[in-house]
């Protein structure tokens, strides 16, 4: 049984971790591996999301996107909350939403719309359609390129079902004012990664997302243990020593953020496959750093080069 939206704004603890859409060489699905995924994920996340951009959301048709939720929830069999991304427009995120309510996943995270460049009046409609679909709960997804006012948030949190918020913008003066404007009505998360996760728990932040728990999750789950504690300096320190050159790969050229993740699981041992176009594979200089960094954190576990 899914979990009612309060239950989901309690369970936004810990390492929320967003997991990949493995391929075949010719871009079909590989169920096996997405299987093999999820059961890593269960080991060090508290919260699994499918189909974030980190999932290749954007890349799936919706049956293809139907498809790849259930198999997670049905992998995941209520041990840990299950996250499904859902967006595109009013009426395909409408759709999505609904299905995942039917296939029992816990709650959508509510990408931004394909479209934008609009008032917060139209955003307002967006979302609130997509809570009206379901009765799952809903959070928030707040990009560089979509920012919510704290007078919009104020009204989205009037929504019953809205219950968090992914702050993947990462302006901390920004994030502040949202904290004051929502923060007793809604779970705001660090949606940045460890990166900055030692900022947004020192402000009172109890999750981070990581898309580097796929391949090296020893890492973010130290990073967790140390904020918990209030170590705040300590799990600063991990960031700099084992994140920090994998995320500076990741911002090095377009798409690297999801596919550096799935080359670095590839690397590692895992089947994964390839990204799927729109996005490119990486350029063989760029492999051969990133191959470089994992060896160097003792991550490479398969002769594949």
């Amino acid at each position: 049984m899914s979990r009612t939206p309060i239950e989901m704004r309690s369970a936004l603890r810990g390492i929320v971790g967003f997991g990949v859409t493995p391929f075949h060489a010719d871009f079909r699905i590989n169920p096996d591996a997405l299987r093999e995924n999820v059961d890593q994920l269960l080991k060090a996340c508290d919260v699994v999301v499918a189909l974030g951009n980190n999932g290749e959301i954007f890349s799936l048709s919706p049956d293809e996107h139907k498809q790849v939720g259930r198999a997670v929830v049905d992998e995941v069999r209520g041990r840990k909350p299950v996250l499904i991304g859902v967006g595109f427009c009013v009426p395909v995120v409408c759709e999505l939403a609904r299905a995942a309510e039917a296939y029992g996943a816990d709650g959508v995270l509510a990408l931004p719309p394909q479209y934008t460049n609009t008032t917060d009046d139209g955003l307002y409609q967006y979302y609130r359609a997509v809570a009206s679909a379901t009765q799952l709960g809903v959070i928030l997804f707040q990009t560089p390129a979509l920012n919510f006012s704290t007078s919009l948030l104020r009204r989205l949190a009037g929504v019953a079902n809205i219950v968090g918020l992914k702050d993947e913008h990462g302006d901390m003066k920004q994030f502040i004012r949202q904290w004051d404007a929502v923060g007793d009505r809604m779970e705001l998360l660090c949606g940045v990664g460890e990166i900055l996760a030692p900022s947004y728990f020192a402000l009172g932040v109890k999750a981070f997302t990581s898309g580097i728990v796929n391949f090296m999750p020893q890492t973010p789950l130290k990073i967790l243990d140390h904020l918990r504690k209030g170590e705040l300096e300590r799990a600063a320190r991990i960031v700099e020593s084992e994140c920090l050159a994998v995320y500076d790969l990741r911002a090095k050229r377009p798409g690297y953020v999801v596919t550096v993740i799935k080359e670095a699981m590839n690397l590692c041992g895992m089947n994964v496959g390839p990204v799927r176009p729109p996005l490119a594979p990486m350029l063989e200089a760029d492999r051969r750093e990133l191959r470089a960094v994992l060896d160097k954190l003792g991550l490479i576990k398969s002769a594949t080069a």
